[in-house]
């Protein structure tokens, strides 16, 4: 092949592979259009997204600037430094500035008054933080005027991702806080009132209680006295008047208490076995002549004493019995105790009080224990009644975190059920006392008395007397405090008044006798003014070691100490050596006064000193009662002062004030109950100066 036709083969060859790149270059072009094609078609495509997606953004913006306006939102955006950068509408509205006004002004300085600045900076902290918050604050209108407004605050980002400001969104909340401190101020109004109604009805209670123990005493010494029969009928009413009075004002005292707070439960160590055998002897008692059958029934596995609050216990059950005895005329009443289960040193008990009296209609049930509601209006008019006894007992059991409810049929009897949760104490029941044994060794040396007495002169008496005689004692004022007073210690010889408030001296007795308590075998001496042996035998058969008649003279209550106590006739003085030599002053009763006093100066003295300080100042008690035309309170005042005025020689005065008592009770008019009662306080204000004299002198007397 010769060399033309080889450069013949080689153009050949670089013009097919020149062809073949500019074919590949002419794909390539074609390929390079449609890439560019596809991408401007991208781009197109991208570019109307954008703008509809800026336009969805717009209106969504506009949707809910919208809905924030409309709910009375205000908007404020400020850069890091809480320079404003725009001010919406509805904030301006606000605050009375517009956004021209406010743009560029520090929104700090412009609108916090001064005590939110530590809030602004902890709020400040958060927003650097990323952190939302939501707050509440006062803030400065443009009159000067606050307003309160909760703002919930976020932070506002730049494309990059830096806080560079923040985002407030307010709400007037002024009326809220207005309305906040107004009920904070009626919530405080009203919670004076109830503390001053409590107060009150407590003060009132307590004061109708003084009249009110006097006409209970005299009840009970009336009925000792020959009556005939209208007049039986009179004392009955009187004695069932006052019994109800006495009631209500301790429903209304126990329920003011509770809705105070007032009670705590408390946790002593008892003898269940032991309070529920008082109650039985206590209803036993108080129902003598009644047919119902009364029956206690105590579940055996319960043998250890008990820890928890057995007065409330004794209350509940207490209010329960009362309840069933008022309303069960015949048939039984049943005390059930059953131990429900023992879990983790824990008593969980029932009780149950199951009578066959009246019963209650199904539609009633939910009414009983409401505050002053009874199953009907018939009920409070026949069997009496506060409504306030079960509404007690709910809150009672409540209280110490049990539970209270009543099955009953109309006719058919009334069943309560009460569960309790008590800690056992680990001591084995002991033992139980028999209150009827007798006594015979008592404890040799210094001895200590417990006094139940409710009538003051006698408890000045006594004290008097215990005092002079260097015998320790305590006093209490009626049964129930006897009865706590006796559970603290051992005394050596109790005197117990028979008739009293709150629980009388039976009662006392019994739980004294049959409940975990230091005092289970000492003597026990009734105080009574009734010389009838149907008082004395009720007296021994609830426990009572002896009896002691009213007025009693100073050695028969040391004839009753010696009897019962190691204390001996040579170891006291009955009276001052110079009795015998002392004569009162003429213009008293002398001889009701040397019959009295028997000599004993320092009694005298003492009973004297007593009633210029406490019993003198009553008179002007009465004279307020004559003045207001209460009746009740005059005769109760009246009855009360009387005695008083014998004990220092005033027995013409006392005789006075007998007619003005029986005046009271009869309601004479006005007029001439007052003329009575000037007549006695004139001629008191001129026995004053005497009874002075007369006092002094006879201190004198004694320390010559």
């Amino acid at each position: 092949m010769t060399e033309l036709e080889l450069l013949k083969r080689k153009l050949e060859r670089e013009q097919k592979a020149r062809k073949q790149a500019e074919a590949i270059l002419e794909q390539k072009a074609l390929d390079l259009f449609h890439a560019n094609e596809e991408l401007r078609k991208l781009n197109e495509n991208l570019e109307q997204r954008i703008a509809q997606r800026t336009k969805e953004l717009e209106r969504s913006e506009q949707k809910y600037r919208g809905i924030m306006e409309n709910m009375e939102l205000g908007l404020l955006e400020v850069d890091r430094h809480h320079k404003i950068i725009r001010a919406y509408d509805k904030f301006c509205k606000m605050v009375d500035y517009s956004p021209e006004e406010l743009v560029e002004k520090n929104a700090v300085e412009l609108f916090l008054p001064e005590g939110f600045n530590k809030t602004m900076q902890e709020q400040d902290k958060k927003r650097t933080e990323g952190q939302t918050g939501v707050y509440e604050v006062q803030i400065k209108k443009k009159d000067g005027s606050l307003i309160w407004v909760l703002i919930s605050g976020a932070p506002i980002f730049d494309m990059q991702g830096n806080i560079v400001g923040s985002i407030g969104i307010h709400y007037d909340i002024t009326q809220r806080i207005l309305m906040q401190e107004d009920l904070a101020a009626a919530r405080k109004v009203a919670e004076d009132a109830q503390k001053a109604e409590r107060q009150f009805i407590a003060r009132m209670s307590h004061e109708i209680r003084t009249p009110l123990n006097a006409i209970i005493g005299m009840s009970h010494l009336l009925f000792d006295t020959p009556l005939n029969e209208e007049q039986k009928q009179y004392a009955h009413i009187l004695k069932s008047s006052s019994d109800i009075l006495q009631s209500l004002i301790t429903d209304i005292l126990d329920f003011s208490k509770i809705q105070a707070g007032g009670i705590k439960p408390q946790k002593n160590t008892f003898d269940l076995f032991g309070l529920l055998n008082s109650l039985e002897k206590t209803f036993k008692f108080r129902n003598e002549s009644s047919s119902v059958d009364f029956l206690v029934d105590i579940d055996e596995k319960i043998d250890t004493l008990l820890i928890g609050d057995d007065l409330l216990l004794n209350q509940i059950l207490l209010n329960l019995l009362s309840n069933a005895f008022k309303f069960t005329k015949q048939g039984e009443i049943k005390l059930t105790c059953q131990l429900l289960r023992k879990e983790k040193n824990n008593y969980y008990l029932e009780f149950k009080i199951a009578d066959s009296g009246i019963g209650i209609a199904e539609e009633k049930l939910k009414l009983i224990f409401e505050n002053f509601k009874q199953a009907d209006n018939e009920i409070s008019k026949q069997y009496g009644g506060t409504g306030l006894g079960l509404a007690i007992t709910k809150q009672l059991t409540e209280l110490q975190g049990g539970k209270i409810w009543v099955e009953s049929k109309l006719n058919r009897g009334t069943d309560f059920y009460v569960q309790l949760k008590y800690g056992d104490s680990g001591s084995p029941l002991g033992k139980s006392i028999d209150s009827s044994e007798n006594i015979s060794e008592f404890p040799v040396g210094p001895i200590k008395i417990l006094v139940v007495e409710d009538n003051y002169m006698n408890r000045q008496y006594i004290s008097a007397l215990f005092k002079k005689w260097n015998i320790k004692f305590v006093l209490a004022d009626n049964g129930k405090e006897g009865l706590e007073k006796a559970k603290m210690e051992k005394f050596d010889l109790i005197f117990m008044d028979i008739s009293m408030p709150e629980m009388d001296g039976y009662e006392s007795t019994i739980h004294i006798r049959n409940e975990l308590n230091p005092n289970k075998d000492t003597p026990i001496v009734a105080l009574t003014a009734s010389a009838l042996i149907s008082k004395k035998d009720k007296a021994l058969k609830s426990g009572m070691t002896d009896y002691l008649l009213k007025p009693f003279e100073p050695k028969q209550i040391l004839q009753v100490i010696e009897k019962y106590t190691a204390i001996k006739p040579n170891n006291v003085e009955l009276a001052n050596e110079k009795k015998d030599s002392f004569s009162f002053d003429r213009n008293l009763d002398v001889n009701y006064l040397d019959e009295f006093y028997q000599g004993d100066l320092e009694y005298a003295i003492d009973m004297f000193d007593t009633f210029l300080k406490y019993l003198l100042p009553e008179m002007q008690n009465l004279k307020r009662t004559i003045k207001n035309e209460n009746w009740e309170s005059a005769k109760a005042l009246a009855h009360k002062i009387k005695p008083s005025l014998s004990m220092v020689g005033l027995t013409g005065l006392s005789g006075k004030m007998h007619l003005l008592e029986n005046g009271a009770r009869q309601k004479v008019p006005i007029g001439q109950l007052a003329l009575l009662f000037a007549e006695i306080e004139s001629s008191l204000e001129i026995k004053k100066a005497l009874l002075e004299k007369e006092l002094k002198r006879m201190k004198k007397y004694l320390s010559e």
